[in-house]
């Protein structure tokens, strides 16, 4: 006989019965049939071998010792792991009456001995067939269950994620709507055959920009109306918006527009969106107007200052000239007073003063509106020359000079002279009180030092980059170990006639560093101090890629 693989078997049956011919006769009936068999020769046997292992289905006998076969039925059919098991019972017993009570508890078919074998391989084969279509229908109910529970779950997940964008609509609509600023989004059309951005269609757009258009924002949506209307505008800014969405840099401008009702000034930030851009626009005419009108009083009142340091001049030479021609008047008198020479002291004094402050006047305001020509200049000998000259004024100060040498630079030779001569005349005059004046100027480079920390100490660098629109790799300095100043006060300390300290400690105007400073920014630089009190000063300033 051939020997039939476990994957191959029908299914499992247990077969129990106390006679074991009959035992016998069933399992090799059945195994000669490609069913796997179990067997028990009694009630108790035939529990404990389901608990284990449960069957397919099972042959069961009625009339057995101690526990028969309606008793093991019974328990069987009481217990939800097993009651789902078809039981078949074969009896000699024929009546009507036990199998009335065979399918009563539980049974699902009954054959009488002495029995068929193809009545009892029918009979197994249909109540399998039956068990297998049931287990099949189990598993589609069980997998429409979950197909319903998902799709109750993806519905319910839909709803939410529906409302979660309702609100979030409305929020946005509400944000749109609301908003003093114009905010459009825009996406590119481009041309099939090119890939060129042609125009821009609406996707979104609040009624502020709707307004422009003199439309209702949702007549606006899919239009393609933003190239004719900034032709309208400034052609330039269609341009710009193309160079957003292809190199993903951001936007900022200010554009007038002329409406012919009245003139408007509007700031524009467009930023890259996807293929296209999201753009706000403000209105800063009001803003904008302030500006230009500060700035033209600016240019006025720089030039009345002009004017008016310009015509003292002449008034302040003519009192000098007078002054010295009463003063050597007077030493000709035969009784000259002490008092009265103190007197001619102070006006001298007070007259050149005077005449010192128109001349920084005046130079400030030439800084600003000189032009600017550059040059090949010697640093490190221009500020040896100045601190040799000071240096020969004061021979008795101990003094200490460190110059870095062959510092060059590309800068206007003429202010630039100014600026250096400020920077060590201050450093000079507040070193003035040490035992030794200590004065030092160099340059700091990236590939020597790391100038993150210094830079960062430029609060200017983040207020004035329109200044400052190269790398900022070099930084030169000027150090002096002088009287200092706290650096609270350091926003001040580049205003015109601030000062830190009093003339009682050390004279001045107050305009040097304001002249410094302006020069500094003419070269496309910045310049800021780092100072502790009576611990000196550090002067740092850089200038344009202008380095020979």
């Amino acid at each position: 006989m051939n020997t039939i693989s476990k994957e191959n078997l029908e299914g499992i049956i247990l077969i129990v019965d106390d006679n074991l011919s009959n035992l016998k006769i069933l399992a090799t009936l059945l195994k000669d049939n490609s069913y796997q068999v179990k067997k028990a020769i009694d009630g108790e046997s035939a529990l404990l071998s389901i608990e284990t292992d449960i069957p397919d289905l099972i042959l069961l006998d009625i009339k057995m010792p101690e526990l028969d076969g309606y008793q093991v039925c019974e328990r069987l059919k009481a217990n939800p792991k097993t009651q789902e098991i078809p039981v078949i019972f074969i009896s000699a017993l024929n009546e009507v009456f036990d199998k009335v009570k065979a399918f009563e508890i539980g049974g699902i078919d009954y054959v009488t001995k002495p029995f068929q074998e193809e009545e009892v391989l029918a009979r197994i084969k249909s109540q399998l067939t039956i068990q297998k279509q049931k287990r099949l229908l189990e598993a589609e109910r069980q997998l429409l269950k979950i197909e319903q529970d998902n799709l109750k779950e993806e519905i319910r997940q839909r709803k939410e994620a529906e409302a979660i964008l309702y609100q979030s609509r409305a929020l946005i609509s509400s944000i749109l709507n609301s908003s003093l600023d114009g905010i459009a989004a825009m996406a590119a059309l481009r041309d099939k055959r090119t890939g060129n951005i042609i125009d821009f269609s609406c996707l979104v757009v609040n009624p502020i920009i709707a307004r422009a258009f003199n439309q209702e924002p949702q007549d606006l949506i899919g239009k393609l109306v933003i190239k004719k209307f900034l032709g309208r505008i400034n052609y330039e800014l269609f341009d710009d918006f193309v160079n957003v969405v292809e190199t993903g840099k951001s936007l900022e401008r200010d554009v007038y527009y002329n409406d012919q009702a009245e003139g408007k000034w509007y700031h524009f930030i467009a930023v890259k969106l996807g293929d296209g851009f999201a753009i706000t626009v403000r209105d800063i005419t009001e803003r904008k107007n302030l500006e230009l009108t500060l700035e033209e009083t600016n240019k006025e009142l720089e030039a009345f200052s002009y004017s008016v340091a310009h015509d003292l001049r002449n008034p302040l030479g003519n009192i000098e000239s007078l002054i010295d021609w009463l003063q050597e008047e007077y030493e000709n008198h035969n009784n000259p007073t002490q008092n009265s020479q103190k007197i001619f002291n102070v006006i001298t004094e007070s007259t050149a003063r005077m005449q010192q402050i128109i001349k920084d006047l005046l130079l400030l305001s030439t800084v600003k509106k000189s032009a600017i020509t550059l040059e090949l200049m010697d640093l490190s000998n221009t500020v040896e020359s100045i601190l040799i000259k000071l240096h020969s004024n004061e021979p008795q100060r101990k003094v200490e000079l460190v110059i870095q040498p062959k510092i060059i630079a590309k800068v206007d030779e003429n202010f630039f002279n100014i600026a250096l001569e400020n920077l060590i005349s201050n450093a000079w005059k507040y070193s003035s009180k040490k035992d030794v004046t200590y004065i030092e100027f160099g340059v700091l480079s990236a590939e020597q030092q790391n100038l993150e920390e210094i830079i960062n100490q430029c609060s200017l660098y983040y207020k004035e980059k329109n200044l400052c629109e190269h790398k900022l790799d070099r930084v030169y300095f000027m150090k002096d170990n002088g009287a200092g100043f706290n650096m609270e006060n350091v926003e001040e300390l580049f205003t015109p006639f601030k000062r830190f300290h009093s003339d009682n400690e050390f004279q001045g105007f107050g305009i040097g560093l304001s002249i410094v400073k302006r020069i500094i920014n003419r070269h496309q630089g910045l310049i800021w101090c780092s100072s502790e009190v009576e611990k000196g000063a550090t002067f740092y300033f850089t200038l344009n890629d202008f380095v020979a």
